[in-house]
């Protein structure tokens, strides 16, 4: 059992704190992988540049730490609903990252994701900065 796999809590989702903690594997010639934590801070800072707060943010790991996906809740949103961000980001080169914009409705026997809209894929975290910064500033 690897050092990540006890990152998991038990509901199989770890906080951003944790996420720090989990491992990139070292870079090579032609694949340099960002850590899950800096793609993550990267969205935080640009998102408080629009002073667009999260208010929530839960992520979950692969046991290998290879994967990560997380969402983040935004403090924008109105009766019912608020707007939510969902990430995710591969070390082992299975899937890009990609960020996905959508709004968490919730009511009296739910508490869904609904109408999700991608907004980038892409494997650079500058890149994917300047994307979130873009669309920001459209909003």
């Amino acid at each position: 059992m690897s050092d990540t796999s006890t990152l998991l809590a038990s509901n199989g989702k770890i906080s951003r704190e944790e996420l720090a903690l989990v491992p990139t594997p070292p870079a090579t010639a032609t694949h340099h992988p960002v850590p899950h934590h800096v793609i993550v801070e990267a969205l935080v800072e640009t998102l408080g540049f629009r002073q667009i707060g999260v208010i929530g943010d839960e992520y979950a790991v692969s046991r290998d730490g290879m994967k990560m996906f997380g969402v983040l809740d935004l403090a924008t949103g109105f009766e019912g609903c608020r707007f939510s961000i969902g990430v995710r980001n591969s070390h082992d080169k299975s899937f890009r990252l990609a960020v996905t914009v959508g709004v968490r409705l919730w009511g009296a026997h739910h508490n869904l994701t609904y109408a999700e809209l991608r907004i980038m894929r892409s494997t650079s975290a500058i890149v994917a900065r300047a994307a979130i910064a873009s669309l920001i500033s459209c909003a």
